[in-house]
């Protein structure tokens, strides 16, 4: 038995500390389960990771009390969460409350409820083993229920949470947590256990109770028919709903023991519909080969990782639903996860139609309690596919045979803005090594590692070079926007010198293209379906006076504030500071203050303004931040309720809708002038990915794409529909100046309120680096590109790890982690944060 427990507690304390365990505890001990431990001048709640048979430390505090009768955290998910400690330098304890739905939360109430009659021959084999457990188990069952706080004063003793554990192990009792902060709570039905029922015990009960007992006489028919019928249980609710009869009845029976009834955990779910499944689906030959591939291998039982490269369109879901039914026929379960919120719905109606309840959904629009209970029911075994955004990658699965990344390519798989900054792909392929199982990395436009490595042996590629049914691809246009407004302005001019132009559009003034607004008309006319991508939310990017060019900043940010019309306000999208804009220039007085730019809203007045009879629906952060907002935008949109689909990049992967022949992108400069070395790549990823929204049944697909900078090379490989050769030209620039996949980045950055002070903490830490950067590149320290963000001033280190020198980054890692030990005594009022592969250098 365990005398000794190492732990993990929710702090960004990079260690974990080790217990004693009194000689009443032991039994309860095993890594996985959470306990109560002193820590500081306080009592709080750690993870069991390991028993140790010794330690160094003497005299050691004991734990104080065991709170879960089975781990919560797997072996396997622990070994995870420690390579994700690792890699991505955070602390365990960070990564394992990350891992879980509610954390580390300490439980505010727990309630004990019976399970089984107290009988005499039950009440004699408990006192021979423990008297402590009888006196508790004739508690519970006098109070019927009854919080364990409540049990602890009753029974006098220091601790009951071992104790209940063994009772529940039993099956005697059953304990109910509820957590705070949020409150999350399992839900809980009664069911009556029919096949366990005595048939003759039923008939006798029937024949001994008064006539004028109708309703008791209901009940006990409907037991006896669903017994007769095969059916092995049934709800309290519904039974006492159908018979009359009462609760008081019913416990009358459980009492005497002549009926059963089990508590049973219950998921809150939330729904997204259905889709009907009307005929079955062949796979193509190119569906096929990789499907045989993948299905192999979780036969095999070794753990491999593929790259499957399909263009858009080419059925990769149908393949990822059939490699998910292969996997189950084998008793294996399944993870999908994808990018964004907004694909949720549309995902799991299509899943849900194969595998029904099998199927558990997470992602952070659901609430505490909905994601606890799918977390819970997955390490049931209830639950047999998890789907959802990054987090999904943690779900506690059993056996554990196939992991699917769709769209891996996507930067919402990086955990930027919180610890730990994982890339949920990468750590995807890691839990697949350590379960033996499959993962398939999916997209039409793979990452630019990924592909790499698929060339370069590490992975497998698959290819699906065609749309399914033989479908073409959309024919893209490029449309000059500069040109584009000259036209229009000549147009207008020539309207003037006739005397008339009221029939004249001035499109100088417009967001959309006379190309575009003419492509739109036709659809409109047709009853088909549009798309419109403008990465950029809210109205106009830029306030700005043109009399002294004063131009509205954010004063916690060092960034522009956008104007929103639905609200008639300024925001700041770094730091959500809100204010009312100015009727005149602040600074000169000038009343010609001019928006500069185009967000959705803008582009959304444009279209009314241009075509007021098109029903648009605009779907971006402002209008979806209400639970369940996307799956109704979606579903509007699904049944014709609207023309034309107006969204940042949330409409831009992974939707199909047969019914959409026209995409029009508004300006493909927003992603592609960043200063950034990915640029390129997110350029001709997203802008191939909205594309491919376009003429996904038999109607042909037309894509319009606006831009300032119509010769740039990203834009001619999307028109040619050529991954390949982009990505051919992107590496050999990477490759010139040892960027990614050539490279692994490791981005440190200091913050704090006083500059001084962050700049001074930067050029130290650099100070400690330079002189080890043998393995590595320094760049920096230097000022962020955006410096000032929420009132605190940004500075930036960037290690360029050069994979000939340090191939998986560990010796990297080390000399950064060493540098920051000698830091953290020295960094006052200065936080650090590391971001090893980060996915944005801003």
């Amino acid at each position: 038995m365990p005398s000794l427990v190492t732990v993990a507690l929710p702090v960004s304390v990079d260690r974990e500390f080790t217990y004693s365990v009194p000689a009443e505890l032991e039994s309860s001990i095993i890594p996985g389960v959470r306990v109560l431990v002193p820590f500081g001048n306080r009592w709080t709640i750690a993870l069991v990771v390991d028993l140790p048979l010794s330690s160094p430390i003497s005299p050691l505090k004991p734990i104080r009390d065991v709170l879960d009768s089975s781990p919560v955290m797997t072996a396997e998910l622990l070994q995870l969460c420690r390579w994700v400690s690792t890699y991505y330098m955070a602390s365990f304890g960070e990564v394992l409350r990350a891992a879980m739905p509610h954390g580390f939360s300490a439980t505010s109430k727990r309630m004990v409820h019976p399970l089984r009659p107290l009988t005499p021959k039950l009440v004699a084999s408990l006192s021979s083993v423990s008297p402590k457990r009888a006196a508790l188990l004739s508690t519970v069952l006098e109070r019927g229920s009854v919080s364990s706080s409540d049990l602890l004063k009753i029974s006098g003793l220091k601790t009951i949470n071992a104790v209940l554990g063994d009772l529940e192990r039993q099956g005697l009792i059953q304990v109910e947590e509820m957590l705070p902060q949020p409150r999350v709570r399992t839900q809980v039905k009664e069911f009556l256990l029919v096949d366990r029922l005595d048939p003759v015990g039923l008939a006798e009960a029937g024949k001994s109770i008064p006539p004028r007992r109708k309703k008791a006489h209901a009940l006990l028919d409907m037991v006896s028919a669903l017994r007769e019928k095969g059916i092995p249980d049934i709800s309290i609710s519904e039974l006492l709903k159908e018979t009359g009869a009462t609760s008081s009845t019913l416990k009358e029976f459980v009492e005497s023991g002549l009926l059963i009834v089990e508590r049973r955990d219950v998921m809150h779910t939330v729904d997204y519909g259905t889709e009907e499944q009307t005929k079955r689906i062949v796979l193509n030959e190119s569906q096929q080969r990789v499907l045989s591939a993948v299905s192999e291998a979780v036969d095999n039982g070794v753990a491999s990782t593929f790259l499957l490269h399909g263009v858009t369109g080419s059925g990769k879901t149908q393949v990822y639903i059939e490699a998910i039914r292969h996997s189950l026929s084998k008793g294996k379960s399944a993870i999908v996860l994808v990018p964004e919120i907004s694909l949720t719905p549309q995902i799991v109606r299509r899943f849900k139609s194969h595998f029904g309840d099998l199927v558990g959904v997470v992602h952070s629009r659901m609430t505490p309690r909905e994601r606890h209970d799918v977390w819970k029911l997955a390490r049931a075994g209830s639950v047999k596919v998890v789907i959802g955004p990054r987090s999904a990658v943690f779900a506690p699965l059993k056996s554990l045979g196939l992991v699917v990344v769709d769209e891996e390519h996507e930067s919402s798989y990086k955990q930027y803005d919180a610890v730990p900054r994982y890339n949920a792909r990468d750590v995807a392929i890691v839990r697949g090594m350590l379960n033996q199982a499959v993962t398939v990395l999916g997209s039409a436009t793979p990452s630019a590692e990924s592909y790499h490595n698929a060339i370069a042996g590490k992975y497998t590629m698959l290819e699906m070079p065609d749309r399914i049914d033989d479908v073409p691809m959309p024919s893209i246009a490029i449309v000059d926007m500069i040109a584009d407004r000259k036209a229009a302005y000549a147009r207008w001019k020539a309207s003037l010198r006739k005397g008339s132009h009221e029939h004249v559009i001035p499109y100088q003034s417009s967001s959309i293209s006379i190309q575009l607004h003419e492509k739109i008309l036709e659809r409109i006319s047709r009853k088909e379906g549009i798309i419109l991508l403008q990465n950029r939310r809210g109205f106009a990017p830029f306030v700005e006076c043109p009399d002294c060019g004063y131009t509205e900043r954010c004063s916690n940010c060092n960034v522009s504030l956008t104007y929103h019309l639905s609200k008639n306000h300024l925001r700041c999208h770094y730091c959500g500071l809100v204010k009312p804009p100015h009727e005149a220039c602040p600074q000169c007085g000038g009343a010609a203050i001019r928006m500069i730019g185009a967000g959705t809203q803008r582009v959304e007045q444009d279209l009314a303004r241009l075509i007021p009879e098109a029903r648009v629906l605009r779907m971006d952060l402002d209008t979806t931040s209400r639970k369940g907002a996307h799956n109704k935008i979606l579903h509007q949109f699904e049944n014709r309720d609207a023309d034309i689909l107006l969204g940042t990049q949330m409409v831009a992967k992974g939707l199909d809708f047969p019914h959409v022949t026209l995409v029009g992108v508004i300006s493909a400069d927003t992603q592609m002038l960043l200063p950034d070395f990915r640029a390129n790549e997110r350029t001709f990823q997203i802008l191939t990915q909205v594309s491919g929204r376009a003429g996904r049944s038999t109607l042909k697909g037309e894509v319009i794409i606006q831009t300032a900078q119509p010769q740039h090379f990203s834009l001619r490989h999307v028109v040619d529909h050529d991954y390949v050769s982009f990505f051919h030209e992107e590496l050999e620039a990477r490759k010139e100046l040892s960027y990614p996949p050539y490279s692994r980045l490791v981005l440190v950055e200091m913050r704090g309120e006083k500059e001084q002070k962050v700049q001074e903490a930067a050029e130290k830490l650099g100070s400690l680096l330079r002189p080890e950067a043998g393995p590595f590149v320094l760049l920096g320290p230097s000022p962020a590109l955006i410096d000032k963000i929420a009132s605190e001033f940004r500075w930036h280190i960037i290690l360029k790890c050069l994979k000939e020198v340090d191939t998986n980054g560990a010796l990297t890692r080390t000399i950064l982690k060493n540098a920051l030990s000698t830091m953290s005594s020295r960094r006052n009022s200065v936080r650090m944060f590391v971001d090893v592969d980060p996915i944005g250098m801003m």
